[in-house]
């Protein structure tokens, strides 16, 4: 079931960027304006393995939000 809710993340993530202060907001009571910098950071990693196909493994979402007053 959580694979239902990280692949709605991701897709804002992805598709809907300026969705992300709005939800960031609501969930953790913040009050960002939606100008600040989001800096995110990859979350997919490959391990190459000897004699086998290259493994990948998604990690948690991993961004920092720069400009809060």
């Amino acid at each position: 079931m959580g694979n239902i809710y990280d692949g709605s993340f991701r897709t804002i993530l992805n598709d809907c960027r300026q969705m992300i202060i709005p939800v960031i907001n609501e969930i953790f009571k913040e009050d960002y304006t939606g100008n600040e910098i989001i800096e995110f950071h990859p979350n997919e990693h490959f391990f190459d393995q000897q004699d086998e196909a290259d493994m990948e493994r998604i990690s948690d979402t991993n961004f920092i939000i720069y400009g809060k007053l």
